[in-house]
């Protein structure tokens, strides 16, 4: 790039800089990944809660497990378009909202069908809700700090599990009894203080309005991103404002008249999107697996929740290395190297069965996290801001279409061999690896968007 060439990302760097305004909205959309977190450990209790407690079969389990991934599939293709349209913040004041009353009525369900339609309608809000803090971040971050903030969502979302298993220990009797509707009640608190939050404080991703054309908004975001983190700090000048013009119309505006969703196909988005997809529909199997076979698993060895405690915590660690190691040695490099360990951790639970069944599950969940710390700032960083939010709206869609029929595969094999899930899981890891090492691109401390070269 030349020295003169002012991009969004040149400002962003130079002379906004990280500060006040990125710490107060990654408070806020962090609590997003933090609900993600407390939902999905909440929802592997619950299955096997309501297994004993509402006497289901294992069609009805199937059922339950699949359509919260149903939800998932809707809101994710939802906010791929909507989040371009309407802008990253609406979005995620309205799933907020919706979520907030969601999860009170869960509380509340009666009986099995309308068990069915909450997690379904839960699915569908959370959905469209969890790619906006990636991209929100993603958008907001100077590149010398991207990484790092990506990788810090996580630590939320770890909080998120370990809040429910706070929560759990507080309400229920063990791994498969207790008052789950106490726990639905406690989970609408992080949930309000978000959509208010958001509403009072979210800024709308400057980035964003840049790229759509909308030149005021877009200086103004960015000029009140400067005065919170200088006082000192010198407005955009007009001189910047007309090389930012020709930035954008450069590098987005035919690009923005044309934008169609098979564009994601195209000639320089192909290498990166069917790998993407490919490694984001095998990771779903492995998790989806893994985490609704857990309570199970844990419950027929007799384990406790401090065994379950323990593959969460294990994370923490996880988010510190990642975090203060990936814009040092790449997003690559630790996807790979995490993908290849976490193979060999799930081998050997399937070898030695329960003799090293807490060992392997915690070993697996460090190295597990750490691959997928990696893997999703790479993915955010991959492509055009044009494309960003349906490139992640779409890959988490098209994943849990895997997850929607994962139960019916999973409970299926379990009733077979409780174990033998973790040898598929081992060689899906194996085949992660195999199509990442060919993976086109790795941005770590590189701009965003820049101008393709003719």
């Amino acid at each position: 790039m030349q020295e003169d060439q002012i991009t969004f990302d040149s400002i962003l760097s130079k002379q906004i800089k990280f500060g006040k305004s990125q710490i107060i909205t990654f408070s806020i959309v962090s609590l997003i990944d933090f609900l993600d977190g407390s939902e999905l450990m909440y929802l592997m209790l619950l299955n096997s809660i309501l297994y004993t407690e509402w006497s289901l079969n294992q069609p009805q389990l199937i059922i339950l497990g699949s359509v919260f991934n149903i939800g998932l599939v809707i809101g994710a293709i939802l906010c791929g378009y909507s989040s371009d349209i309407y802008g990253r913040k609406r979005i995620l004041i309205f799933g907020c909202f919706l979520q907030a009353l969601t999860v009170f009525a869960t509380a509340f369900a009666r009986n099995y069908i309308e068990m069915l339609i909450l997690r379904t309608l839960y699915g569908i809000v959370i959905g469209l809700s969890i790619p906006i803090s990636q991209i929100l971040m993603t958008e907001v971050t100077p590149q010398r700090n991207r990484g790092q903030v990506i990788v810090s969502l996580q630590v939320m979302y770890v909080f998120g599990r370990l809040w429910t298993l706070f929560l759990a220990w507080q309400f229920l009797e063990s791994l498969n009894k207790g008052n789950w509707r106490g726990m639905a009640l406690c989970n609408t608190i992080p949930c309000t203080i978000c959509f208010f939050a958001s509403i009072l404080f979210l800024q709308e991703s400057p980035r964003h309005h840049i790229v759509q054309g909308n030149f005021q908004e877009g200086i103004e975001g960015m000029n009140h991103m400067g005065r919170l983190n200088n006082d000192n700090f010198e407005e955009i000048q007009q001189t910047q404002i007309d090389k930012l013009q020709d930035w954008q119309e450069a590098t987005f505006k035919q690009q923005l008249l044309d934008l169609r969703t098979m564009d994601l196909f195209n000639e320089e988005n192909l290498p990166i999107t069917w790998r993407v997809y490919l490694i984001s529909i095998s990771t779903m199997i492995v998790f989806s697996g893994i985490y609704l076979l857990i309570p199970f698993i844990l419950s027929d060895e007799n384990k406790t929740f401090l065994d379950l405690f323990y593959t969460v915590i294990v994370e923490i660690p996880a988010i510190v290395i990642v975090y203060y190691y990936i814009d040092d040695f790449g997003r690559k490099p630790i996807v790979l190297i995490g993908s290849v360990i976490s193979s060999l951790c799930l081998f050997v639970i399937w070898y030695w069965e329960k003799t090293y069944l807490i060992l392997g599950l915690t070993a697996f969940k460090f190295f597990a996290r750490v691959t997928f710390l990696a893997f999703n700032p790479l993915v955010v960083e991959s492509y055009s801001t044009i494309y960003r939010s349906l490139a992640l709206g779409t890959a988490q869609g098209f994943s849990r279409i895997a997850g929607v029929f994962a139960p019916a595969l999973i409970f299926t094999i379990y009733a077979y061999d409780k174990y033998v899930m973790f040898l598929i899981g081992a060689f899906i890891n194996l085949m992660i690896f195999g199509v990442m090492i060919s993976f086109p691109k790795d941005l770590t401390r590189k701009p965003l968007d820049m101008k393709k070269q003719e």
